[in-house]
Order: structure tokens, then sequence, then C-alpha cells
């Protein structure tokens, strides 16, 4: 029978964190995106490396649901699957993971499991395009302002600063009316901003370290033109999601797999293009594609549950 909720009546809504950025981004993004549909309380828990950490989350899991049992159990990263199981185990709710789990799949309620990582048939699996993010489609870009975002080293591609800094110098030398900024990231090496000290009076330099949380999706928002490091899959799906046109900036491929092939098809799709397509000025068509997976998911788990006013 479908749980009836009265508006009196939100949604508790438990979330489970290793501290990782991109997982939390993923966790925050189909929060924010259940809660535009649903009224609902959230509520976050550390599963975090110690078991301390771990025991002090089943503590307050254990108060907070003396007054409201959880209807959902959110977590992302293999280190909050036991946590998110011993949860549900214990308080009740839905258990849902971001990703292809370690554990088996039908220890899980439902998974959201990006395509790259495989197709898989099981009624409780809901395929993504890319990682769920906490960025929105904006209908602000301003073709004279432009984003370059840079990763580095993963155990998928390799490295070359100077090869990196050559391709953004030929963009910003082939579009001198757009306005452009480049932020970095953890992975960033420490030899590759010191390449581009040259262009300081084309180029506004941010360093992750230096953006806040909003700073990113602001940027995005904003920016007409978004070039993001092939590394850099979750970016290149921020930027897709926010509908600005985006290219890629390459690297050395280390390793051929699914992650690359999902890159290829948006190639091929033309939601992506490459730095020749901008430089030989071809004209580069918009595949059209509308990318919003937070609220498509969110509205495919409210569904699944049979969560109705």
């Amino acid at each position: 029978m479908p749980q009836i909720m009265s508006p009196s009546q939100p949604h508790q809504l438990w979330l489970i964190t290793d501290n990782k950025p991109g997982h939390r981004n993923q966790l925050e993004g189909l929060a924010n995106a259940l809660a535009d549909l649903k009224p609902l309380e959230h509520h976050w828990y550390d599963a975090g490396l110690s078991l301390t950490a771990r025991f002090q989350s089943i503590v307050a899991m254990n108060k907070k649901a003396q007054i409201k049992k959880p209807d959902l159990i959110i977590a992302a990263g293999h280190k909050t699957h036991l946590l998110l199981l011993v949860g549900r185990f214990l308080f009740g709710g839905k258990s849902i993971v971001l990703m292809k789990p370690s554990l088996p799949l039908r220890l899980f309620d439902l998974a959201l499991i990006p395509q790259h990582d495989g197709h898989f048939h099981q009624n409780n699996v809901i395929s993504t395009l890319g990682a769920i993010n906490k960025i929105k489609p904006c209908q602000t870009h301003d073709k004279t302002k432009g984003l370059f975002l840079i990763g580095g080293p993963s155990k998928h591609h390799g490295w070359n600063s100077r090869q990196m800094a050559e391709q953004i110098e030929t963009i910003i030398d082939s579009a001198p009316d757009i306005r452009w900024k480049l932020t970095t990231s953890r992975r960033t090496p420490g030899d590759f901003l010191p390449l581009l000290k040259h262009l300081n009076n084309k180029l506004a330099i941010i360093p992750h370290t230096e953006t806040g949380s909003d700073w990113l999706p602001d940027q995005l928002c904003e920016s007409g033109f978004v070039w993001v490091s092939e590394d850099s899959v979750s970016m290149i799906y921020e930027a897709l999601t926010s509908g600005a046109s985006t290219g890629l900036l390459e690297v050395p491929i280390l390793k051929n797999g699914r992650i690359q092939q999902g890159i290829q098809d948006l190639l091929t799709s033309k939601a992506l293009y490459r730095v020749t397509d901008w430089l030989n000025k071809t004209n580069i068509p918009h595949s059209g594609l509308q990318l919003n997976e937070a609220h498509r998911c969110a509205e495919l788990i409210l569904k699944h549950f049979n969560y109705v006013e």
C-alpha cells in the first residue's frame, strides 16, 4: 500500500557521509532535489574511518529515532555501506546507496549507479548518466564569460602540465573577447599554475583552496563556455547539468574502460566537444541534452517507494 504523507508529516531523511567532497556533493544534490518535491527533514551521520565515529552516529540515530524514525537512509561511499545497513536494520526506513556497492545489491532497497559502472537489470537499480550532483540547470549563461576546471592525474588518466597549459593558452588567444577564469582541484600538480603566470592579464586564477561551496555552482550559471580537463568526470557532468557549452581539455589516457566510453558517447552525441573543434571554428551543435539527474532520480525514488501526497 502507498504511504500517505500529509504536508504536516515531512519525510525523515538520513544522510550518511564519509566526508569525501565528491560523495557529499552527491548526497546534497539528491537531498535538495527531494526537498524540492516533498517536505522533509534531513539529518547527517558520519561514517568516518574510526569505530568511535560510527558508534557515535548509531547513538545519534537511536536518539533521533525515538522521536521520528527515518523514511529514507541514503549513503555515498564504500565506507558508508555498513552504517547504512545497520541503520536500516535497527531503525527502519528504505536504504539507498549512490554508487555500485561493494556489497551485494540485494542488501539495499535501491542503488543509483552511473551507466559507466555497468548495466544492471535488477528492479532495485536506477541507472544514472554520470554521478548525481547539486548543480541545477541555469538560464543565465553569459557568452562573454568562460571557465576552466582543472583536475589532475588519476588511476585512469596521466598528466602533462605543459600540454594542459598550452591548450588553455590557445583557447584564450582564440577568444580574446571572453573573460576567463580558472580553478584547480586537490589533484592538480604543483607545477601547473606557474606555467600560466604570463596570462595573468587574460586569466583570473582562483585556486580550489580559495573557493567556497557556492563558488562553482555560481560560476557554472554565469559562464557561457566551460572547459573541463578530461580526467574530471564529475565536473564534466556538473558543467553539462548547468547547461553551459562544455569543452574537453585532453589528458593522456592510462586505462580505457567504461568511463572513457561514457565520455566518447558524450562527444559522439555532441554534448561535448574537443579543443580541435573550437580551434577549427567548427559549427558546434548543441545536442539538446538536458541533464538534471538529481531531480529525475528524486522523482523515481518517490515513485519506487510509493510515497504520495
